[in-house]
């Protein structure tokens, strides 16, 4: 892969945790409100923003490792 690629893939990060982070944030919202309830709502928001943050923090992480092992890998070839 060309270095480009790697920058482009590293810049992408940012927008793959806000896009999970609001997702899992708005889709707790709605299921919350979808049950009813004060306490589902604000339970459920919470939760899907763990949820978000935890798929965010995979993400990033195989995003970032795959970048980094295809980079040493023509390195040293």
């Amino acid at each position: 892969m060309d270095k480009r690629w790697g920058v482009v893939r590293l810049v992408g990060i940012g927008w793959y945790i806000v896009a999970c982070i609001i997702l899992g944030t708005l889709g707790g919202h709605w299921i919350g409100q979808k049950l009813g309830g004060v306490g589902y709502e604000v339970l459920l928001t919470i939760v899907g923003l763990i949820l978000g943050l935890i798929v965010a923090f995979i993400g990033v992480y195989r995003i970032v490792k795959s970048t980094f092992t295809n980079n040493n890998d023509k390195g040293n070839s």
